[in-house]
C-alpha cells in the first residue's frame, strides 16, 4: 500500500483535492487484505457451543469421534462450510468411546505396534499405538474405511491426527532404532499416498489434512506432502521455521488446506494473515470452539462434481 501512495502524492494536481479520499480508499483496502485466513472449529464431543456461528461458506469443521453425522454438521454444510471427519490412525484407545468409533477400530481387534514387542509404544495416556506399517492389515482396513467416506459424500474430508514424518508426543521417538523410525515414516506416507489415489479415483474434492508436518529433520517424510492438502500447526510458535512451513505447497489438487490452532487469540490473528494460511483457530476447550475470530470468505476451489 506504501507503494500506491507514493505514486499518488507524484502524481499531483487532481490529488491535493482528493487526498482524503485517496487515503480512506487505502485504508480500506488494507483492511480488506488484513485477514487471509478463515475461521475453523474442532467439535470434538458431542458439545455443539458455538456451532451456529460456524454454519457459513468458508468456515471449515472438525467432526470428533463420534459425532460426525450429527445435524448441526449438515446443517454448516448446507450453509456452504466445509466439515472434516477426525481420525487418529495410529493409536487405539484403551477404552474406545462410542459404536461409531469401534467400527473405525475394528471392534478393538486392530493389531498392534510390532516394536520393541505388541503393546509396548504409547504415544498419548489410555492408548496404545497401532501396526500403521506399509501393507499393514490396519492400513488396508483405514484406506477402506475412508473410501466409504468419499462415497457416501456426508462430509468433506478427513482431519488424520498424529500422521506425519515423526511422533511428537511420549512414544519416544528420539530414542527408537532408525530401523523401526524409518518403518513409521514409511507407513504414513504409504498412508496417505494410498488415500490420495483413492480420492483421486472417486472424489477429488475429497480434503485430506494431517495433524503433524513431514519434516523429521532428514528428507524422508517430505515424500508425505503431495498427498495431502495441507496441515494442522497445533499451538506452534511465530517462529521463522512455522511462518515459513505454513507456505509448503502439497497436493496439486487445488483446494490447499493450511491451518493452524494458535496458542491465544492474539497469535490466532497473527497466523491469519501469515502467507499460506487458510484456517485459524484459538481453541483451549476441543470440546468445541469460542466465536470465530476472523471474518469468511466463501471458496470456491472445489467445483461440485457431476453426480
Amino acid at each position: 500500500m506504501k507503494i500506491i501512495a507514493t505514486v499518488l502524492l507524484a502524481a499531483g494536481g487532481w490529488l491535493g483535492a482528493n487526498h482524503m479520499l485517496a487515503t480512506a480508499n487505502v485504508r480500506v483496502a488494507a483492511s480488506a487484505i488484513r485477514h487471509q485466513a478463515n475461521p475453523m472449529g474442532l467439535f470434538f464431543n458431542n458439545t455443539f457451543g458455538n456451532v451456529e456461528l460456524y454454519q457459513r461458506a468458508g468456515a471449515m469443521l472438525i467432526a470428533g469421534n463420534c459425532n460426525r453425522y450429527d445435524p448441526q454438521f449438515e446443517a454448516a454444510r448446507a450453509a456452504g462450510a466445509e466439515v472434516l471427519a477426525y481420525f487418529n490412525p495410529i493409536e487405539v484407545y484403551n477404552q474406545i468411546p462410542c459404536k461409531l468409533n469401534k467400527g473405525f477400530y475394528m471392534d478393538g481387534r486392530v493389531p498392534l505396534w510390532p516394536f520393541p514387542e505388541p503393546g509396548v509404544r504409547v504415544n498419548w495416556p489410555k492408548s496404545r499405538m497401532v501396526d500403521l506399517r506399509v501393507g499393514s492389515t490396519w492400513m488396508n482396513y483405514c484406506v477402506a474405511y475412508i473410501e466409504n467416506l468419499m462415497r457416501e459424500g456426508k462430509v468433506d474430508g478427513v482431519f488424520l491426527d498424529n500422521v506425519g514424518a515423526r511422533l511428537w508426543a511420549r512414544a519416544g521417538w528420539d530414542n527408537w532404532p532408525k530401523e523401526e523410525q524409518d518403518a513409521w515414516t514409511n507407513g504414513e506416507i504409504e498412508l496417505v499416498r494410498r488415500i490420495d489415489a483413492s480420492r483421486r479415483r472417486i472424489n477429488p474434492n475429497f480434503i485430506v489434512i494431517t495433524n503433524n508436518i513431514w519434516d523429521r529433520g532428514d528428507p524422508r517424510g517430505f515424500a508425505g506432502e503431495k498427498y495431502v492438502d495441507g496441515v494442522v500447526l497445533e499451538h506452534p510458535t511465530l517462529s521463522s521455521y512455522h511462518t515459513k512451513y505454513a507456505g509448503r505447497e502439497f497436493s496439486d489438487l487445488g483446494h490447499r488446506r493450511m491451518v493452524v490452532i494458535a496458542r491465544n487469540d492474539e497469535e490466532a490473528m497473527e497466523w491469519s494473515h501469515v502467507p499460506g494460511v487458510t484456517h485459524v483457530a484459538s481453541q483451549h476447550d476441543y470440546s468445541h470452539p469460542g466465536p470465530p475470530l476472523v471474518p469468511f470468505t466463501a471458496l470456491t476451489d472445489r467445483p461440485k462434481l457431476p453426480r
